[in-house]
């Protein structure tokens, strides 16, 4: 993100991010503050464990069980018990057909729990060999090496870093992607922040409530950016 600043000759910009854009957003902040005017933030995700084991090992597997069973269709019983680490193996193998089974299980998984409401239009992005093939295997790499942070809890522990950096997070109150806890705990340590609970949308910026928050928090900075 840094050098893409640079290259466009940008001095300072707001960051905007959701899910995983989210996390980059924020350790983006944290690392190059002086050069974020404000952040706008949807469906926070910490990377922390416990956040990676709701998603992709047990937690929303209760909610869409029949989803679930198809993203560990791919995957022998016998190593189910780590399934961010089975499915590394896969998205790394050397055979092609493997990788890519592998990829489009991981990312159908996430296209189908994005909504509150099921949309197979949306399903079907997320089910391109292009689309999941780059999906899955950069965010498994990360996953397996806690995004390259020193500590489960990074962001939360280096707040203090961004505190006065002006922030709007949107969150859907039924999320089962990146559960409102997480966003809940962000705002717990960091009341400076604005955050909106939006009480009956999911995951997706793409959902109508979600999309109107995060337009409203793009035009309230209008003014400060242009």
């Amino acid at each position: 993100i840094e050098q893409l600043r640079s290259l466009l000759h940008i001095d300072k910009w707001m960051v905007f991010g959701g899910s995983w854009g989210s996390t980059l957003s924020l350790a983006y902040a944290i690392s190059h503050p002086s050069r974020v005017t404000e952040l706008v933030l949807r469906g926070i995700f910490l990377i922390r464990k416990h956040e990676l084991q709701f998603f992709y090992q047990a937690g929303s597997s209760f909610i869409f069980p029949d989803a679930f069973e198809d993203y560990v269709s791919v995957i022998p019983v016998e190593e189910r018990d780590d399934l961010i680490g089975a499915f590394y193996k896969r998205l790394t193998s050397e055979d092609a057909e493997v990788r890519l089974r592998a990829a489009r299980a991981w990312s159908i998984w996430e296209g189908r729990t994005s909504k509150l409401i099921e949309d197979p239009n949306f399903v079907k992005r997320f089910a391109g060999d292009e689309f999941s093939l780059a999906f899955a295997r950069i965010e498994c790499h990360y996953f397996v090496h806690n995004a390259w942070f020193p500590t489960d809890n990074y962001i939360i522990e280096n707040i203090d870093k961004i505190r006065h950096i002006p922030t709007v997070i949107v969150q859907g109150r039924y999320d089962v992607v990146c559960p409102t806890l997480g966003a809940w705990e962000l705002k717990r340590a960091w009341p400076e922040a604005q955050l909106t609970i939006v009480p009956d949308t999911g995951h997706s910026a793409y959902e109508p409530k979600n999309l109107h928050h995060l337009i409203e928090a793009t035009d309230k900075f209008r003014p400060a950016t242009l």
